[in-house]
């Protein structure tokens, strides 16, 4: 019995109240038909940016509808975050390249900003998302 109520004093006192996170808003556009999915990866780090699994904070998968993929993403903690994206026709979660490693599907980065250079870097990419706020990551394909 001393040992549930430790438990459950530790897991109050270790979680974070629901005012105390924030919300992502998911919008990506600009998609060439509504075949496939959306898949992106969000880092709330630059470590593993822009496409390592195992360094992502979240994978998630979105249908694609009248040429736009939405999503809710509720309790997240407050920081910057940070999303890449591309339209996977195959479903197979894996983003189809040329010989050279250019991408065949349509991706987006978050802040949507200029890849004359190469790939964004991470700082470029991210947005706060504040305690008790929404915000709003509208994407466009290209």
């Amino acid at each position: 019995m001393k040992l549930a109520l430790l438990s459950f004093f530790l897991f109050i006192n270790f979680t974070q109240p629901k005012s105390e996170l924030g919300t992502i808003e998911l919008v990506v556009s600009e998609t060439s038909s509504d075949e496939g999915v959306i898949q992106l990866l969000i880092f709330d780090q630059e470590d593993g940016w822009p496409d390592s699994l195992d360094e992502a904070w979240k994978m998630v998968t979105i249908p694609i509808k009248n040429g736009i993929a939405k999503k809710t993403i509720p309790n997240v903690s407050p920081g910057n975050y940070a999303i890449t994206v591309f339209h996977d026709h195959d479903k197979n979660g894996q983003i189809r390249k040329n010989k050279v490693g250019y991408p065949l599907d349509d991706f987006g980065f978050s802040n949507n900003p200029s890849i004359v250079f190469g790939i964004p870097s991470f700082h470029k990419c991210s947005k706060k998302v504040a305690a008790g706020k929404a915000t709003l990551f509208e994407i466009e394909l290209r």
